[in-house]
């Protein structure tokens, strides 16, 4: 991951349940919640790759 100075602040709005799941995720994998939500996104843009 890159340095803190690097990062952007933005709003992600979700479902309630959503939420606490991905926290309980969070908590199981001793992450936080915004390390979670990294680790996601760059797992799906690995995966997708970036559109032409």
């Amino acid at each position: 991951m890159q340095a803190q100075q690097d990062q952007v602040t933005f709003t992600l709005r979700v479902p309630p349940a959503l939420q606490a799941a991905a926290k309980a995720h969070a908590k199981q994998e001793h992450i936080s919640l915004n390390s979670l939500i990294v680790r996601l996104l760059e797992r799906e843009v690995a995966q997708k790759g970036t559109p032409q």
